[in-house]
């Protein structure tokens, strides 16, 4: 039974799931991928220009089978927030490919991945 009292804030994964893994947890971080500025001749910034939105997302989990997300391979992940930005809108929903993979074992523990992939706003995946 869950009792809750005061203000209702987000809690919890969600929705988000990737094969093989039960997630533990997620990050996503987006930024630009190319800026530009020009300083006037008292090294003040008096233009700034930002574009190519790029968004990277890390998931961690516990494995359930040897086999886990590839390298090269397109990762989908919904998220909590409207934090990432296929297509140049902010959305909930990530679609990227995956250019890291972590595998961690101890002799205490069970077997935990991390999987980040990256998409970029003009890319389709």
């Amino acid at each position: 039974m869950n009792v809750n009292k005061g203000v209702v804030c987000l809690y919890g994964i969600g929705e988000g799931q990737v094969a093989s893994l039960f997630v533990q947890s997620y990050s996503v971080s987006s930024g630009f991928n190319n800026t530009g500025t020009v300083v006037n001749e008292s090294g003040l910034t008096v233009t700034a220009r930002y574009d190519d939105r790029r968004s990277e997302i890390t998931v961690e989990g516990v494995a359930k089978l040897t086999s886990v997300p590839q390298l090269g391979a397109t990762l989908s992940f919904t998220a909590k927030t409207a934090s990432a930005y296929p297509g140049g809108s902010a959305s909930v929903s990530f679609s990227g490919v995956i250019t890291k993979v972590d595998d961690r074992g101890s002799s205490k523990g069970f077997v935990s991945v991390s999987v980040t992939a990256e998409s970029y706003e003009e890319i389709t995946y």
